[in-house]
């Protein structure tokens, strides 16, 4: 696909990059985190905002973990990726792999997620009493015209509904109906 994904929240879009660094940027999250910390519930990463999107009240929990993952990726260096489907050109890429860590190498997403929930937030507190506000989640996306705005009106129900070995909605690049 290799299209440009991204995380939405509020009223707010980040474009990050191909689908194939939006993956590894989670692989390395399942790869390096899960094994270190097994009693954290990774699934509302690796599961909830990876494929589907974030909750309101998964808001919080979502931030520690990210907090988790920024401490634990400054700790490994750019070496710690696999760099071979990129350099072999199966898989695109728009990440810069002159950075010294996992951190700097992701530090964009970092920005982009945080950014998000407190939009998403801030959202909510300011128009929740109006009649027809629906929550804004927290997700990724397909960030690039006219895909966002496509993505943005797929139901909750569509990612909710998501089977166990489905793929994500935005790395099939299949907006449903």
């Amino acid at each position: 696909m290799s299209k440009d994904t991204g995380f939405s929240g509020g009223s707010s879009v980040f474009a990050l990059g191909t689908d194939s660094d939006m993956k590894l940027f989670f692989d390395c999250i399942s790869y390096y985190l899960l094994p270190k910390y097994p009693k954290e519930d990774w699934s509302i990463l690796t599961d909830r905002f990876y494929r589907r999107y974030l909750k309101l009240e998964e808001l919080d929990t979502a931030e520690s973990l990210m907090k988790l993952v920024e401490q634990e990726f400054k700790q490994l260096d750019r070496e710690a990726i696999d760099w071979g489907p990129i350099f072999s050109g199966k898989a695109k890429s728009d990440l810069d792999r002159t950075k010294s860590t996992l951190y700097d190498i992701f530090e964009r997403y970092f920005y982009a997620f945080h950014y998000c929930v407190e939009s998403a937030k801030i959202n909510y507190e300011g128009f929740k009493s109006e009649p027809d506000y629906e929550y804004e989640p927290v997700m990724v996306c397909m960030a690039e015209v006219p895909y966002v705005v496509d993505y943005g009106h797929i139901p909750l129900s569509v990612f909710d509904n998501l089977g166990a070995d489905e793929k994500p909605i935005w790395w099939t690049g299949k907006i449903p109906k």
